[in-house]
């Protein structure tokens, strides 16, 4: 656990990336600031927190495999809301409303799920290693 400067330090680096604006801001001599920080950025415990940070902020932002095939069950069975369907309300005015996806959206959703289980493939698809021997020696031409 990071305390006092090494804290202050980390918090201020996570903000834009700048060891030196890190290193004043956290109360390091201006004239050391970019030494400071390389020091402190090599440190193990400044060095894990920064890499546990970015961790988790991938973790946050970035939508693993189950999460895409659970939205997309759910978008197929008509089960997620869309929003914004325009509804015309006449003297050329429209309304936005929410919705159940349209069949396009449903069937959309089933082609990338039936895609991604393989199940309108007619080809076999056989995965592995096949070795290519060239014989003949010298016999080959140039």
């Amino acid at each position: 656990m990071l305390m006092g400067k090494k804290k202050r330090f980390f918090d201020e680096y996570i903000i834009d990336r700048n060891g030196a604006r890190a290193a004043v801001a956290a109360g390091y001599a201006p004239g050391s600031a970019k030494q400071r920080a390389y020091k402190l950025l090599h440190e193990n415990d400044i060095a894990e927190a920064v890499k546990e940070w970015d961790e988790q902020q991938h973790r946050e932002k970035t939508a693993e495999r189950n999460e895409v095939i659970e939205f997309l069950t759910e978008v197929m069975r008509g089960e997620h809301e869309v929003e914004n369907i325009p509804i015309f309300i006449g003297d050329g005015e429209q309304q936005f409303k929410k919705g159940l996806p349209s069949v396009k959206d449903r069937l959309k959703a089933a082609e990338m799920l039936g895609r991604h289980y393989a199940m309108f493939t007619d080809k076999t698809q056989i995965e592995g290693a096949v070795p290519i021997i060239i014989s003949g020696g010298d016999e080959i031409e140039d």
